[in-house]
């Protein structure tokens, strides 16, 4: 699904880097959020990123960063 980044928090636990998301998925206004490992994340994720949001039975497993489309 579609969304964009409103704040990512990144944290450490047990030696291994983690992201916490809160995420707005398009067309809707209540935020979701979602933690993950850095290696289920692209590198830096930053807020206002446009993003792809992967999941499977409602857990989030991966975060990709969306190309910026050019303008029409």
């Amino acid at each position: 699904m579609n969304a964009v980044i409103q704040a990512v928090q990144p944290y450490e636990l047990h030696g291994t880097l983690y992201f916490a998301f809160r995420y707005l998925v398009e067309g809707e206004q209540q935020l979701r959020e979602a933690r993950i490992s850095h290696d289920m994340a692209y590198a830096d994720p930053q807020p206002g990123d446009a993003v792809d949001v992967h999941s499977i039975l409602g857990i989030v497993d991966r975060v990709t960063k969306l190309e910026a489309q050019p303008p029409a």
